[in-house]
């Protein structure tokens, strides 16, 4: 109930699974933006209580501390490093003191990690060209290093169809610190 009477902006709505699931907590407000024209015009239709933009996450069209609760699922990892710093960077610039980021994503030694061809360290170009990074809780804790009680815990899973194949995410929720 975390989400309830609150200001929420969802990065990345893709294909609309996550948003679907804010909707349900009942929130104040909800905001989404994506930067595919095919998932906004289809988020717009589905959800029409949303607030749907194309916009983009490394300088987001928000006004400061305009948001109670952040959703970033699986959005970061799309982005280099230093993109991934601007963007966190962002992310705090838009968000409420005492705010809160739900986070989740891949983690390295997910099965994932060796599908594409190697760029950097933990960090692969799939097949599509698009990147894909893979994160150690080291890392997210320095990348998130601007918040308080950063909380994260990685999580491994063996799908159904694929026993074989280890999936790995890291999730937590940070706060944003007093000014």
């Amino acid at each position: 109930k975390i989400l309830k009477n609150k200001t929420i902006l969802e990065l990345g709505i893709g294909n609309g699974k996550t948003i679907r699931s804010i909707l349900k907590q009942n929130p104040k407000e909800i905001t989404a933006i994506d930067f595919s024209e095919e998932a906004i015009v289809r988020a717009r239709k589905e959800f029409p209580s949303a607030k749907i933009l194309k916009a983009d996450i490394l300088k987001m069209p928000f006004k400061d501390e305009q948001f109670d609760i952040i959703v970033c699922y699986y959005v970061l990892n799309n982005l280099s490093a230093k993109e991934r710093k601007e963007a966190v960077s962002e992310i705090h610039r838009i968000l409420k003191n005492k705010g809160k980021v739900l986070f989740e994503d891949f983690a390295v030694g997910d099965f994932r990690e060796k599908d594409g061809k190697i760029i950097s360290q933990h960090t692969i170009q799939k097949k599509n060209g698009i990147i894909c990074h893979f994160f150690t809780i080291k890392e997210l804790k320095a990348l998130f290093s601007c918040f308080s009680n950063v909380n994260l815990k990685e999580k491994t899973s063996f799908p159904i169809a694929h026993k074989k194949l280890k999936r790995k995410i890291i999730s937590g929720i940070m706060e944003k610190k007093d000014l």
